[in-house]
């Protein structure tokens, strides 16, 4: 049973949620039309790019874990987790402002400041990363074979526990706060979305407020696992992230599947 658990939580799972992100990002691609009026052609189309990477991220998972022991896992650890870091995370913040404030009120050097936070937290994840783990350990097997993962939590170098503690401190900056403020801007905004807008677009408050808390969901899961290793010493909850990712999607798919007045029946569905 604790094996049947462990391939479910990092193989079913991570596998599940990705696909969902991949659904997301075609239904995305297929409204943009319907909705570049609203929120801008870019808007939609930047989220079936944004959805299309976070489903790659979270059903690389499998791959991350079955492509042999070290140095494998760490390798495929260190590209989901600077992608993540460098581009993701990044994009969803200049996103969700350009979905608030209009993308031609975004400051050049904001996007440039964001990316190059991004890309600069990202590589110094996989230098800490490639520092600290040396070495892998088999999780679980699917009968003969192995599924491996690298040594997190029992490598007795207080060297590179420092740089684990390190990865943690630049994760909760990027990709946690960086999400988490671009669901405050959310969910600001939809609790003053002009009236002027609302008298034409009254279902919007609504969508924002649900796409809000799909932005929250991943961050808060990630969160929740780190507040578990740091304050209960309770390891591997890696799952958490890809339960947080699922909800995440689903609140997506709620929220674009809204339609932008309340008297406003189907009609963007039809293919």
């Amino acid at each position: 049973m604790g094996d049947l658990w462990l391939i479910l939580s990092n193989i079913a799972l991570p596998v599940c949620a990705g696909v969902t992100f991949f659904a997301l990002a075609r239904y995305s691609s297929h409204i943009a039309p319907m909705r570049f009026l609203v929120t801008g052609d870019k808007t939609y189309k930047g989220a079936a790019w944004g959805f299309a990477f976070f489903g790659a991220y979270l059903a690389s998972r499998p791959l991350q874990i079955l492509l042999g022991p070290h140095p494998m896992p760490s390798l495929i650890t260190c590209i989901r987790e600077f992608g993540m870091m460098a581009l993701f995370a990044p994009a969803v913040f200049i996103a969700m402002m350009s979905l608030c404030f209009g993308s031609d009120r975004i400051p050049k050097k904001l996007i440039v400041g964001i990316f190059s936070l991004g890309f600069f937290l990202g590589l110094a994840y996989v230098v800490c990363e490639t520092r600290a783990i040396h070495g892998s350990e088999v999780i679980f097997r699917i009968g003969s074979y192995s599924a491996y993962d690298g040594i997190w939590f029992d490598n007795p170098d207080p060297h590179s526990q420092a740089l684990i503690s390190i990865i943690y401190v630049l994760q909760f900056i990027d990709p946690v706060f960086i999400l988490l403020l671009s669901g405050v801007i959310l969910f600001r905004h939809a609790r003053h979305y002009p009236s002027e807008k609302q008298l034409v677009y009254d279902n919007m408050p609504r969508k924002l407020y649900i796409l809000s808390a799909a932005v929250f969901s991943f961050p808060f899961a990630m969160l929740v696992a780190g507040a578990l290793i740091i304050f209960f010493h309770i390891r591997f909850q890696w799952w958490l992230y890809y339960l947080g990712a699922l909800i995440s999607g689903f609140l997506e798919a709620v929220s674009l599947s809204l339609p932008l007045r309340k008297d406003v029946q189907v009609s963007e569905h039809a293919v």
